[in-house]
């Protein structure tokens, strides 16, 4: 035995070390497996899978809400298969002509700011951030402060920095249920007072209350396995505890340490170094296994908490925002954002009516479909104005908009189109292509690194179409020489769209409105990268171009003077080319082709481009299955919470950096397997090839690199699809290493920027190659940056260099505006990198009390009408609002289907102490209405009033009819036959007690008989006498009076008595 514990134990400590690494529990992110060979593994819940599993929820709730699609069953769906059925969803409510890509995007972006939140700097130690350490007050107060930036943000239309406030707020709501005694307590539904203005969430344990009890290790000496360790009073009495985790710190960074000689429970678990102080052991439930999570036996029950108390939360945010803002905020809109960044100058004249035109064109012809664009922006500039930019989902303002531009002042020099670039870029949905018109060269070229670093951040191409000087790419190839001016111009463009994964198009002022039907061909709902080529060498190049049975209408574009292209099918047959044939020219001109396959065969084709210069090919398709990736950060061994959390900016070259990918829309049906991830180069070179380990079938992957190239390059992927077709997918966004990086170290979330107010913000960078005088830049797409502590900092290799930026709000900025700050390095050797975060403006005080609803009267009634009548009769209802704090923001109706009339009386946002009246008249088919009202820092309330629903329509009423009949008919029948029972039976009891009694009837004491009867049992005499006995074989019972009678038709017997009567008839 001695000897087996002896081998035991080194694996023991292998496998302690391994699983340091690799952390998948109720942690950060939904990462590689604790334990890759327990079938059970996937059953394990981690932050990523309890908010991907809410989301699931609350997008197929929508869905269902708004189209008419069947969203399935999810209630059995596991941890491991939460993206796989989201790709299903969509497909289900939309077809193959929607990606569920940009849903995964937001989805993603609420995880990856979740997860971080235990690997940020600022909050990986913070108790409040945690519930941990009975910080139950400060746990909560930390919930209410990001509720108010969430709904703030929203409001004002920023999304992204939205989701990065819930993402914060559900890990610590998550972590209550998991950190907590709330579970143990014995509750079934999630706390009703977290995250709930004025709401109680509850009593806290003392500081003095002992709250747990020792427990003991399993087998004795390896790890606590706690059961029953929280003592019994505690949850009796209802009181919240929670653990006390090691090195932990309050806000102000003072160290939080576990009370000794109380008995205070630890957070608990392998790394936790509190375990060790009494009471010993621990209370969290974060993963099924002890080694982890003393109460891991607890774990799913948590999970399961965790999960209710997610899809509550977005529920509410859906209610305080409206359907509208929910959508846009969750990506739940099928289409990409239509972009432009106009100049407007008054050359401009010709690309402002022919960007007009075809916006015009793509909404009408898309107007309702899945394949409309979800938002529309449009940005115009020239020097010095830039803006105001129309940020809008409503496609009659975008087109009202683009048509009031006006063509005035300047010429061709240089205008400010860097800047109006960077606010589109703030403001446009991940994945999407943002369009510049421009014939001058960009006055604000220092913004370069800036934007570009931001369109990367993004994943968002940059298109320039260049219709004058700064445009010479054709006529220098005509031997024109360009002014030096001018080739730096198209140069600062070049290198934003090639970075972007963009292009450049010089154009002549003739050929604008031709050249936007890429634009047609680009702002789709399902586009996808096939194949990306930059500077192919001229002559005859021969491409062969994965087609799977996901795609349909592959646009292939090349772009160089004079070339020309054959399209050949799997077979080897060269296509035709015309307007009815399988190949179609959409764009000719004398630098651009653009062809569209319509009809698709799964296989290998091949473009063949006959060029004598060389050339860019790029071929793009219709697809529903996509990839996204991320660069990470793995725990280091020594964290309570393994996990992985997104790099912000270049990965650090030297290191071994941790890809995962992220497939969208793939599940068995479509996708067989996915094989690599190839790192390319902007030529199409295969740099590295990379095996994917799976961490979710079809869905997410992990991918390492021994070492990152130096040069740029994107990222490929290859597999199969289900009919074992080679398919690949291309992120045309240039990824590049650098030798240093920036840390943010303070918690933005607990930043108040106030109008007319300063912050602070805090960072670091670390410099992980030679030697090197940094210049730092930061820029916002705001202008709220007003300064740095220092513009420069020299580090030496390995050496860290801290710094400090202060940012000014205006005092006329609204509460939630968010700007969107980019903060840059680059050193005199060339190391560069960039770091993008986003600040929110608040109230100056916080404010939790929601504004009033109140119904105030209902004038008409919806009884007795059904759905086939309800149009013939109207109500109102009248209805009252107030707000006390910063004023009221909005009041609207919702959930109505039809017309209504509303009249809202004297309102504008802002209002406060005053109450403001309104009118709602309807029809009775809209008894579902209800009524929201928010406040400007985004606390809500609702109010319904007391209607009747309609009744359903009258062939349903014939049918209940009908039923109703038909069991009032059965119902008589049953009853004739029980009355027909009952008197038979009567009558057989009767005819048994004329044979059975033969009554001796006794006088008292003289024995002389009252009645006489005949040899039939008929009685014949009659007398009456009283305190007679009357005796037979059943019954011996005392009456008073007896009297009998008889008759020619029978006899009738009467008894009176003190406790019963009879009476017998014949």
């Amino acid at each position: 035995m001695a000897r087996s514990v002896t081998l035991c134990l080194p694996l023991l400590v292998v496998f302690i070390l391994c699983l340091s690494r690799s952390g998948r529990c109720f942690v950060p992110m939904v990462g590689v497996s604790l334990n890759p060979t327990d079938q059970d593994s996937d059953d394990n819940w981690t932050h990523g899978a309890i908010t991907r599993r809410a989301l699931l929820n609350v997008a197929a709730d929508f869905q269902s809400s708004h189209l008419d699609c069947d969203v399935g069953d999810l209630l059995d769906v596991r941890p491991d298969m939460i993206f796989q059925e989201i790709s299903r969803l969509f497909r289900r409510c939309y077809g193959q002509v929607v990606s569920a890509a940009r849903f995964y995007q937001a989805a993603l972006q609420i995880e990856t700011a979740n997860g971080c939140v235990d690997m940020n700097f600022a909050t990986k130690k913070l108790p409040s951030a945690h519930f941990d350490a009975e910080r139950f007050v400060g746990g909560n107060e930390r919930l209410l402060e990001l509720r108010t930036q969430v709904l703030t943000a929203i409001h004002q239309g920023e999304y992204e920095a939205a989701r990065v406030y819930t993402g914060q707020l559900l890990h610590t709501l998550q972590d209550f249920y998991s950190h907590s005694n709330w579970v143990e307590m014995g509750h079934t539904e999630p706390n009703a007072g977290l995250a709930v203005p004025g709401a109680d969430i509850g009593k806290v344990a003392g500081p003095d209350t002992p709250t747990c009890e020792d427990c003991s290790k399993t087998l004795g000496f390896l790890w606590y396995k706690c059961e029953d360790n929280i003592r019994p009073d505690v949850n009796q009495q209802g009181l919240l505890t929670s653990g006390y985790s090691s090195n932990q710190r309050d806000l102000d960074g003072n160290p939080v340490p576990k009370p000794e000689g109380v008995g205070k429970c630890s957070h608990g678990g392998h790394f936790d170094g509190s375990k060790d102080v009494p009471a010993v052991g621990g209370i969290n439930k974060d993963t099924k296994w002890s080694l982890f999570s003393p109460h891991s036996d607890l774990h799913n029950q948590a999970a399961q908490l965790a999960v209710k108390a997610t899809e509550e939360f977005f529920r509410s945010i859906r209610t305080a925002a409206g359907d509208a803002q929910f959508a846009n905020f969750l990506n739940l809109n099928t289409g990409s954002t239509l972009c432009f960044v106009i100049d407007t100058t008054l050359s401009m004249e010709d690309d402002i009516a022919a960007s007009k035109d075809r916006a015009i064109e793509i909404i009408s012809s898309r107007l309702g479909s899945p394949t409309a664009p979800s938002n529309f922006i449009l940005v115009p500039f020239s020097d010095p104005h830039v803006g105001p930019a129309v940020v809008t989902n409503d496609p009659e303002e975008f087109e009202t908009a683009i048509g009031n531009l006006q063509a005035s002042g300047g010429g061709d020099a240089p205008e400010y189109s860097l800047s109006a670039l960077q606010i589109a870029l703030a403001r446009s949905l991940p994945g999407s292509t943002v369009f510049v018109f421009t014939d001058a060269g960009a006055k604000d070229a220092g913004l370069v690194e800036s934007v570009t670093s931001l369109g990367i951040q993004k994943n968002i191409k940059v298109t320039f179409f260049l219709s004058g000087s700064v445009g010479q790419r054709r006529r220098r190839r005509s031997d024109r020489p360009r002014a030096p001016r001018e080739a730096g111009d198209r140069d600062t463009y070049l290198s934003i769209a090639q970075a972007t994964g963009g292009q450049v198009l010089d154009i002549t002022k003739s050929e604008v409105f031709e050249t936007t039907k890429l634009v047609d061909l680009v702002v789709t709902s399902a586009e996808v990268n096939i194949l990306q080529i930059r500077d192919a060498p001229a002559g005859t190049g021969d491409h062969v171009i994965p087609l799977d049975l996901t795609m349909s209408d592959v646009i292939i574009q090349v772009t160089g003077q004079g070339a020309e292209l054959q399209v050949l099918d799997p077979t080897g047959v060269l296509q035709a080319t015309g307007e009815n044939a399988t190949v179609s020219v959409e764009v000719q001109l004398s630098d651009v082709l653009v062809v569209r396959v319509r009809d698709v065969t799964p296989g290998l084709w091949h473009v063949v481009v006959l060029s004598d210069v060389t050339y860019d090919l790029r071929v793009t398709a219709q697809s529903s299955v996509d990839f996204l990736y991320a660069f990470v950060d793995r725990t280091a061994n020594d964290t309570e919470h393994p996990g992985v959390c997104d790099v912000d900016g270049r990965p650090v070259s030297g290191q071994r950096p941790n890809i995962r990918v992220n497939m969208v829309g793939s599940d068995p049906s479509l996708v067989q397997n996915v094989t690599s991830l190839d790192l390319v180069s902007s030529g199409g070179a295969v740099l590295q090839v990379l095996s994917l380990q799976e961490n979710e079938a079809l869905s997410e992957y992990f991918a390492v690199s021994p070492t990152l190239p130096q040069q740029p390059f994107k990222f490929r992927v290859r597999g199969y699809d289900a009919a074992a077709n080679a398919f690949q997918r291309v992120i045309p966004t240039m990824v590049q290493t650098s030798t240093c990086r920036f840390e943010i170290t303070t918690d933005l979330t607990t930043l108040r920027l106030v109008p007319g107010g300063t912050v602070d913000v805090t960072f670091t960078l670390y410099n992980a190659g030679q030697y090197g005088l940094f210049t730092i830049s930061a820029d916002d797409d705001k202008r709220y940056v007003q300064s740095l502590a220092t513009n420069s900092l020299p580090l030496d290799a390995g050496d860290s260099g801290y710094n400090r930026m202060t940012l000014a709000a205006p005092a006329s900025a609204a509460f939630g505006t968010t700007t969107t700050v980019t903060l840059t390095a680059r050193s005199e050797s060339g190391a560069y990198n960039f770091v993008v975060f986003r600040i929110t403006v608040l109230p100056p005080e916080r404010d939790f009390i929601p504004p009033t609803c109140e119904v105030v009267s209902v004038d008409g009634t919806c009884r007795d009408v059904d759905a086939s009548t309800c149009d013939s009769r109207t109500f109102t209802v009248t209805t009252a609002y107030r707000d006390q704090g910063y004023g009221l923001r909005s009041i609207s109706p919702r959930a109505t289907n039809g017309n209504f009339t509303w009249i809202l009386q004297d309102f504008r946002p802002g209002l406060t102490n005053q109450t403001i009246t309104a009118n709602f008249t309807a029809s009775c088919c809209q008894t579902n209405v209800e009524f929201v009202v928010s406040d400007r820092v985004g606390n809500y309330d609702v109010c319904r009033p007391n209607l009747s629903p309609p009744l359903p329509k009258q062939a349903v009423n014939v049918a209940m009819f009908v039923f109703i009949g038909i069991g009032v008919l059965l119902f008589l029948i049953l009853l004739i036959v029980l009355i027909i029972l009952f008197v038979r039976h009567r009558r057989r009891r009767k005819y048994k007690a004329q044979e059975k009694y033969r009554d001796e009837v006794k006088t008292g004491g003289a024995g002389k008989a009252l009645m006489k009867r005949d040899t039939s049992g008929a009685v014949t005499a009659t007398a009456t006498r009283t305190d007679v006995a009357v005796r037979s074989s059943e019954t011996r019972i005392k009456y008073q009076r007896v009297a009998m009678t008889t008759g020619s038709e029978g006899h009738r017997v009467e008894i009176s008595a003190h406790r019963e009567m009879r009476t017998v008839r014949t």
